[in-house]
């Protein structure tokens, strides 16, 4: 229920409720690959991709540059 509205008060920030999810997944999980929050949110790999690339240009994400980028969501 909690994740819920913590969904719901990112999607009032202005996020999709996809890129709300995308966020709230590398928030408890640190840093991930786009393949991991893919297997772990049921997003499909593209879709995830689009929606990290979304929250980096937002600022609401770093890209850790490496043999594969991961990526960390921004502290609330």
């Amino acid at each position: 229920m909690e994740e819920n509205l913590i969904l719901d008060k990112l999607v009032q920030f202005g996020l999709t409720r996809q890129e709300a999810n995308i966020y709230l997944c590398l928030y408890q999980n640190g840093e991930l690959t786009g393949y991991e929050v893919a297997k772990m949110t049921g997003i499909s790999r593209s879709n995830v991709y689009n929606g990290l690339a979304s929250l980096v240009e937002h600022g609401a994400a770093y890209v850790i540059e490496g043999t594969s980028s991961k990526y960390l969501a921004v502290a609330l």
